[in-house]
């Protein structure tokens, strides 16, 4: 695109955002909240939890009776509808109870369905901070139907959804709205126990159809969820005696076709495990597992493989390993370093082991495994993690992190630090230096990678500024990054505007935004540089539009510089309870990453799901992706992929849901298939049953008596077929 025609775009957004200005609303003052200490109701009699709010528990009354703000898409209004919620507990569970009333109650949108997938409804929250210094919160989420999700949130890793702890909840939709309860077990938390305990506490609720989350107290912006709680003071809570095992069992057969009329045998694989968890106090815990469970039941999803710069990165799906990601997390921006402990790099574990806890204002953790992979000669991993609270969530850490094989090794310490500063002002970041040595190849050699994000956020402007600098001989075998030897400066640029709710009632904000970044190779002193403008817009129904114009985009690749740029854009909606639709797209200029004969294309890349939800127990995803790639030169088409997914899920109750997933790769010309049926009494106690099947694209050489692939004349073959067992239970003394 020309100078002028830029200058043409520039001035038209411009013009757009200042016809967008008589619809803009004057900052209005925050409501105010009455933030009393929150006192507890101690019962003798424990509340049934079956949704009704008969029992004597409740009978003093909502402990908080207020307005609940609003936090998201946007900060400072009262949430339409009245929210009220009570807390008792006794010496073994804290019980909480919302009423939220809805004077549209046939809208309300919920569902019976598995565990954390409650996210496209109506949902309360209880943000818990058990030890009451600002540095982890377990949030427990429940939607009307009383379906859990709970997320594991910190200040430097952000939310988690991976951890599933033991308590129980029931929702019931009544004439005005609908009433939740929970009891959550004091075992299954970690806290301070003696007299005088202090907790903090944060309660949030979504209506689905206004778009809208509220939460009491206010999640003030630039303030964060840690600093937006309330106090909760219990007379006395002793300490739980927690002692857990959890043994398992899986057992998986695969079998593959070896012609197409002849089938190999069976490879059977019988694997029995046991974890143990004993809570030495009960702010710490150990955890101990021999031949973990590490069977999953979702498969990844497949995603473009062909013309990648960097490795695709898969999350971690194995249980005892999902937690690390929160408590081994480093705080900063992490825009070159995905992960800082990837436990997936932990290829086959022989056995783990952590220490897990507070002490004072400080926490820790510990973890070690011993990896088969590579053979014949095991790695052992071994991870360190320590934090300092400096009041708020404001800390400072420090890190090891090592991978030992033989004579190898790869050793890294860092330190990393959270502060929030005047009111709208924060600062992140960290340092970690490497140390590997590796006797058949480089010897040893050191490395370091320094990481730092500034922000700013108030109700009406997001600003970040963000800088990266890693060295050339960084190593980080535990970590998942995607290249070395660079300095990397990043800003973002976001005003939000309100339109008047008078006017608009159904449009909720809107955000334009700039933002660019600039990349220095040390390796071959190239650069690459970016810069983008755009806006994001917020409306009822869930709805969101996005649109991006890659303005300058340059690339440096393997000594060429490539001019790309073009646009991209998202739009989804909750067109109707029972429909979500989604769409995103890309066009633009691209480069073929060709190690030898690298050049630019044209790429287009669409992204199309929907969600059907015909009643509260039955759910169809749909997904469908494209993706083509030309030659700019001339025209000539170097690939196109057409990605296309299915999951469909009957969830007969909280327990048990049966579920068909078909995946198709048009590129690698695969279909994948999974039947998966699953019952899930309380985290731990489960039964899987599962059969997956792989279909490829393969010819029959029947004189060479072989497979042959991307011949163009083959046929869809049932390549290889599995069927997998798991059973666990979770004895909790």
């Amino acid at each position: 695109m020309s100078i002028m025609r830029k200058c043409v775009f520039i001035a038209v957004f411009v013009s757009f955002l200042f016809i967008m200005s008589p619809m803009i609303a004057a900052v209005e003052t925050t409501p105010r909240q009455d933030l009393k200490e929150l006192k507890p109701f101690l019962t003798t009699v424990p509340p049934v939890i079956d949704g009704n709010l008969d029992d004597e528990a409740w009978k003093p009354g909502p402990t908080v009776d207020d307005i609940f703000i609003t936090y998201s898409p946007y900060f400072g209004e009262v949430l339409p509808q009245k929210t009220r919620v009570w807390i008792a507990y006794d010496p073994d569970n804290i019980y909480f109870a919302f009423y939220c009333h809805d004077t549209e109650p046939g809208k309300i949108k919920t569902s019976v369905t598995r565990r954390d997938n409650i996210f496209d409804g109506d949902w309360v929250v209880v943000g818990l901070d058990a030890n009451g210094n600002r540095q982890s919160l377990y949030e427990l989420f429940v939607n009307p139907n009383g379906i859990q999700a709970d997320i594991f949130n910190t200040p430097a890793s952000g939310e988690n959804e991976s951890p599933d702890w033991v308590w129980y909840s029931k929702g019931k939709i009544v004439s005005d709205g609908y009433i939740v309860e929970i009891k959550l077990p004091l075992k299954s938390i970690r806290f301070k126990s003696g007299q005088k305990v202090e907790m903090n506490v944060n309660f949030a609720r979504r209506i689905s159809r206004l778009g809208l989350s509220g939460s009491w107290p206010a999640i003030l912006p630039g303030k964060g969820i840690f600093n937006s709680t309330g106090k909760m003071a219990f007379e006395k809570l002793n300490k739980q005696l927690k002692l857990e095992f959890l043994p398992s069992l899986t057992t998986s057969a695969i079998w593959d076709r070896q012609s197409p009329t002849v089938w190999s045998d069976a490879d059977r694989h019988t694997e029995f495990g046991i974890s143990a968890k004993y809570g030495i106090t009960s702010a710490i815990t150990a955890e101990f597992t021999i031949n973990p469970d590490f069977s999953q039941i979702e498969s990844d999803e497949f995603q473009v493989v062909t013309n990648l710069r960097y490795p695709i990165f898969y999350s971690e799906k194995r249980p005892f390993f999902m937690e690390a990601n929160d408590l081994f997390d480093l705080a900063g921006p992490h825009e070159n370093m995905s992960a800082v402990t990837h436990t997936r790099r932990i290829v086959d574990p022989v056995w783990g082991a952590r220490i897990t806890g507070e002490i004072g204002k400080g926490s820790f953790g510990l973890l070690a495994a011993r990896d088969r992979w590579p053979e014949p000669s095991n790695a052992n991993f071994w991870l360190g993690r320590g934090k300092y609270s400096l009041g708020g969530d404001n800390y400072f850490g420090l890190l090891y992190s090592g991978r030992e094989q033989d004579r190898q090794y790869n050793r890294a310490i860092g330190g990393d630090f959270v502060f929030r500063f005047w009111k709208n002002h924060s600062l992140e970041g960290y340092y970690i230096h490497t140390v590997t040595n590796d006797p058949d190849s480089e010897g040893k050699y050191h490395g370091g990678d320094f990481s730092t994000d500034y922000c700013f956020n108030s109700r009406s402007f997001f600003g970040a500024l963000t800088f990266d600098h890693v060295d050339k001989n960084f190593r980080m075998d535990t970590a998942f990054y995607d290249r070395t030897g660079i300095n990397c400066l990043k800003f973002h640029i976001a005003p939000k505007l309100f339109p008047d709710k008078k006017k608009l009632s159904w449009f909720h904000d809107i955000s334009p935004f700039i933002h660019g970044r600039y990349v220095h190779d040390l390796f071959t002193s190239m650069d690459d540089s970016y810069f983008g403008i755009g806006f994001d817009a917020h409306f009822t129904k869930q709805a969101y539009f996005g649109f991006e114009w890659k303005a300058v985009d340059k690339e440096s690749w393997v000594g060429q510089t490539f001019k790309k740029g073009g646009i991209n854009g998202s739009l989804s909606i909750q067109l109707y309870k029972w429909l979500f639709l989604h769409t995103c797209f890309d066009l633009d200029k691209y480069i073929y990453y060709d190690p030898a004969n690298p050049f630019l294309g044209n790429r287009f890349r669409i992204h199309v799901l929907a969600n059907f939800q015909p009643n509260n127990k039955l759910n169809q995803y749909f997904a469908y992706q494209y993706t083509s790639f030309d030659r700019r030169s001339d025209g000539e088409r170097i690939y196109d992929y057409n990605i296309l997914l299915s999951r469909t899920t009957y969830q007969f109750n909280r327990y048990l849901f049966i579920r068909a997933l078909v995946q198709y790769d048009s590129f690698q010309k695969i279909v994948l298939s999974d039947l998966l049926a699953s019952f899930t009494f309380i985290p731990g106690t489960v039964f899987h049953v599962g059969y997956g099947s792989l279909h490829e694209n393969r010819r029959w050489n029947t004189i060479d008596q072989h497979w042959e692939q991307d011949t163009g004349l083959g046929e869809y073959y049932q390549t290889t077929q599995s069927f997998f067992l798991k059973v666990s239970y979770l004895l909790s003394l």
